[in-house]
């Protein structure tokens, strides 16, 4: 409406059209929309013609767009739409969209025709064309796109009429009652029936006759609406109010489609006393010359269906179809033309079913092509042989995978072409054959050796339908992975294979899932050899895990000398990277290699044929091997020997593959490798290479020397170096430097002590529960106690030794000179000149250190004693870290007890109130003993 109102408003412009024309216009377009929009648009033109009329004026931008708004015209790139025509537009498409799925679903429904032809066949044939009705048309569509010169005019049909050249005008002419055009200055000219190409030819020759010097161009403004009625099967039969534009296909689809019970090959159409047959299976074909318009007045008639077959089986297109009207057989050769033919341009059988009289079916080979297939009949298509000969397959690790000729690729070498034809870093020493056994036709594996196939060493000759499979690094990498250990180790496989509501789980692994089945289901030594490397590795891993978990615990735990708050967030962080590195385990499933996927029990078959390689190489691991492998193919493939390996000792264990005796035997031999070729020393699957390293006189970690040497620093040293000579390396100490005060720790006597710790905390543990039982503890006592007894379990712990660090009583006194080891550390304080008295006194601190000074009346100046504390058991712990306890008396029994500086003092707590639990000594012993070692460390590092 709104796209036609501007074109006759342009046109008024152009012609500068007098009020008669409006007038006329004004007319025609109330014959097509509503009286209200009529009056706008016949307003919005003349209002463009009157300020074209005056000089100099143009059209006020604001009125153009509030006349566009009041039409719903587009304005760039927004169209304006009244919110009552958007309520009515959503409420047309919701209605659309349910006759629409309503019509879907009519399609979907199985129809007794098929009913009957699925139970025949067996199978969920359907009836052949009535797909076509499936995405009908809700209501008529705008008309767009160029009218075809054969369209014949009719009463009601409008058109545009342009004048240019010695006369410039335009008319808007509708075929009127009579069938006539008639256009100002012209004769009247009749065109109903008339086609719009005819009708041209003949409006300009009359114009070229009348009008001289003036070209006519004729376009087409609106077609007539017809009423065609439509009856018989179909969904929605009735009068279809449709343009004269509509082919017999539109107005089905109009009135719903076809019923599957309705005709698709026997429609009927009458205009006045003739009938014409359409025939929709031509249009399926391609052919739409019989598709032609319709006039006002025609009918059509869909009858029920007719004569059908059925094409099934190995169809390009099985189906049930109708066979043309009037016919109750068609021959063989149009029934195939029917569904395509066969998929395949021979090798079938072609099975008749054909019905008696009695209802009986019959099933019968068709011999030849000259025979019929009647109504009712049927037509299978079966491969008489779906095989395949004369091929080999190649896949895995190459770059061109794929199906070769077994003539021209009868051998491995053929088949590959070039070695180049491998992907990056292919692994040489196994492959596999997937090979077709001849008696019972089941598919087993056999190994080969790609690396003496490609050099021409050994043919290796192929069979019809072998497939060849090569593997690569990332395959063999696999088979060292934490799942295949996992498997190997425990026989379970967690991964769930679906995750929560059905879904695949992506990081499930078929072959890991059939490896531990097979893992469980047999009993015999069949993976003894991954097994054995397994655990191995497993062991050697977790030692070393564990091992830099600790050290990195003890690195945290030696910060809490500094500072408390320091060790908190430290221990934060490892809980952290301990979470991470269990949700990455949880999580970083890995990849499933495709080609074990590819072809069934490789996995496990591979498993079979490995060997391990350990000690002094870059890449230790399993690697399969066929029988004879050399040791020098093994070492290339682990990456090599590394720097350190010893070539005089490389231990190679092999197992007799010709086993005799019933059991397997084993050699171990030692080879040296500069008097022996390794190229020609042999192994056979299940044996295994340790290469050793060559003996080093350095300990593999360094020592740490901080304080007052001259040099400190992290020192490598030399197995049984002695701490005077490392003191020699390091420039000796400075004058600064308090020897007597040395604190030496060591890594293993820290862990001795963090055993015996744990053991004292478990029993305490069973004594406090054995006195509560016998005592009837308290609670709160009870609650008191474990609270302590978890402090003794998480006590700090730095394994210090005792040791002399005076160069001069090191070299007087050799047996004192401490040997060392790798993770020492040595810590050489400067000369402290204050002692430290602590424990249960009134004001525990720091006290200036005077010879000849008593330990009382050291304690004296620290207020004295408090009342929790046990006079009887104060002793002191000098700079070295040897403890001494001391009886203090009134008759002055510590004047002869000599105080170097940097002592520390100490009062331990009366432990009398834990009586009822006898746990007084063994608390009291142990936190004297980790007090021994705080408290000297704490007054050396304070200067």
């Amino acid at each position: 409406m709104q796209t036609k109102c501007l074109h006759l408003a342009s046109h008024m412009l152009h012609s500068r059209l007098n009020n008669k024309s409006v007038t006329v216009m004004r007319k025609n377009m109330m014959g097509k929309t509503n009286f209200l929009r009529a009056i706008i648009c016949s307003a919005f033109a003349g209002t463009i013609l009157f300020y074209q009329s005056v000089s100099g004026q143009t059209i006020d931008p604001s009125m153009l767009d509030s006349l566009k708004n009041q039409v719903g015209v587009r304005t760039g790139n927004q169209t304006v739409i009244s919110p009552l025509d958007e309520a009515r537009q959503k409420e047309r498409q919701k209605q659309q969209e349910n006759l629409l799925e309503q019509r879907m679903n009519t399609l979907k429904e199985v129809s007794r025709l098929e009913e009957d032809y699925r139970d025949r066949l067996g199978s969920e044939i359907a009836q052949y064309g009535y797909s076509i009705f499936a995405n009908i048309p809700t209501e008529s569509q705008v008309m767009t796109g160029t009218i075809s010169d054969n369209y014949k005019l009719g009463i009601g049909d409008e058109l545009i009429i342009t004048l240019q050249g010695s006369k410039s005008q335009s008319f808007t002419v509708t075929v009127d009652l009579e069938g006539r055009v008639i256009i100002p200055d012209l004769k009247p000219i009749r065109v109903s029936g008339m086609t719009y190409g005819d009708f041209r030819k003949v409006l300009k020759a009359q114009v070229s006759e009348s009008i001289i010097g003036t070209e006519v161009y004729v376009s087409l403004a609106t077609v007539r609406q017809i009423s065609v009625f439509v009856a018989g099967e179909v969904n929605t039969p009735g009068v279809i109010r449709t343009s004269s534009l509509a082919t017999p296909l539109e107005i089905l689809m109009n009135a719903g489609g076809v019923k599957k019970t309705g005709s698709l090959r026997n429609i009927t159409i009458y205009r006045g006393g003739e009938k014409t047959t359409l025939d929709i299976y031509g249009l399926l074909k391609g052919q739409v010359g019989s598709f032609d318009t319709l006039n006002d007045g025609d009918r059509v008639i869909v009858p029920t269906v007719g004569a059908t077959i059925a094409l099934d089986g190995e169809m390009v297109r099985p189906g049930i179809y109708e066979l043309p009207a009037k016919r109750e057989s068609i021959t063989f050769t149009e029934a195939m033309e029917m569904a395509g033919g066969t998929l395949r341009p021979a090798g079938y059988e072609i099975s008749q079913i054909s019905v008696d009289e009695q209802g009986r079916q019959t099933f019968r080979r068709i011999e030849g092509r000259g025979q019929n297939v009647k109504n009712g009949e049927a037509l299978i298509a079966r491969l008489i042989e779906n095989s395949q000969s004369g091929k080999v397959e190649l896949i895995g690790h190459v770059k061109t995978p794929g199906i070769r000729s077994l003539s021209t690729s009868h051998n491995i070498f053929n088949l590959l072409g070039n070695v180049l034809n491998l992907k990056d870093d292919p692994y040489l020493l196994f492959g596999v054959i997937e090979r077709v056994d001849k008696a019972t036709q089941t598919r087993y594996l056999t190994p080969f050796t790609p690396q003496t196939a490609l050099s021409g060493e050994v043919v290796a000759p192929l069979n019809d339908r072998d497939r060849v499979i090569f593997l690569g690094r990332s395959d063999i990498s696999f088979l060292i992975s934490d799942d295949i250990r996992q498997v190997i180790f425990s026989g379970k496989y967690d991964v769930n294979q679906t995750l929560d509501g059905g879904k695949p789980n992506p990081n499930y692994c078929e072959p890991l899932g059939h490896l531990a089945r097979i893992i469980n289901d047999t009993q015999t030594n069949r993976f003894a050899t991954a097994t054995r490397a397994v655990f191995v590795r497993k062991e050697a891993e977790s030692e070393k895990d564990k091992t830099v978990e600790d050290e990195e615990k003890e690195k945290l735990r030696s910060k809490a000398l500094v500072s408390k708050d320091e060790e908190k967030l430290a221990m934060e962080e490892l809980l952290k990277k301990e979470a991470e590195k269990k949700e990455k385990v949880e999580k970083g499933q890995p990849q499933c290699p495709i080609i074990y996927q590819e072809v069934k029990n490789l996995l496990p078959f591979i498993l079979e044929y490995i060997v391990s390689i350990d000690g002094a190489v870059r890449l230790p691991g399993v690697y399969p091997i066929t029988n004879g492998a050399s040791i020098k193919s093994l070492v290339a493939v682990s990456g090599g020997m590394t720097n350190d390996a010893n070539l005089t000792n490389i231990e190679v264990t092999s197992y007799d593959s010709e086993v005799k005796s019933g059991f397997i035997e084993m050699e171990w031999n030692s080879i040296n490798a500069h008097k022996t070729d390794i190229s020609k020393v042999k192994i056979n699957p299940g044996g295994g290479v340790r290469i050793g390293s060559k003996f080093s006189n350095f300990e593999s970690g360094a020592v740490l020397l901080s304080g007052e040497f001259i040099q400190p620093g992290a020192y490598t040293i030399q197995k049984g170096e002695k701490l005077s000579d490392l003191m020699l390396r390091a420039g000796g100490v400075s004058e600064q430097a308090y020897t007597y005060g040395a604190i030496f720790t060591r890594e293993r006597v820290k862990e001795i002590q963090r055993q015996e710790l744990q053991k004292t905390a478990k029993h305490l543990q069973s004594a406090m529960i054995s006195a509560s039982v016998k005592k009837n503890i308290e609670a709160d006592s009870l609650m008191a106690a474990q609270q302590l007894t978890n402090q003794l379990a998480n006590a700090e712990l730095i394994g210090r030794v005792v040791i002399e660090a005076d160069p001069l009583k090191l070299s007087l006194n050799p047996e004192l000179d401490t040997v060392l080891e790798a993770g020492d550390t040595v810590y050489i304080p400067k000369r402290p000149n204050f002692i430290i008295a602590m424990g249960d006194v009134l004001n525990p601190g720091a006290l200036q250190f005077i010879p000849g000074k008593t330990i009382s009346e050291y304690i004296d100046e620290v207020g004295s004693y408090t009342a929790s504390a046990d006079e009887s058991r104060v002793y002191i712990v000098y700079p070295n870290g040897v403890s001494k306890p001391i009886t203090l008396s009134s008759w002055g029994g510590d004047r002869d007890l000599s105080i170097p500086p940097g002592t520390a003092i100490v009062v331990p707590t009366d432990l009398s109130p834990y009586d009822s639990l006898s746990l007084i000594k063994e608390i009291g012993g142990i936190f004297q003993n980790l007090a021994v070692s705080a408290a000297s460390i704490a007054v050396l590092i304070r200067n």
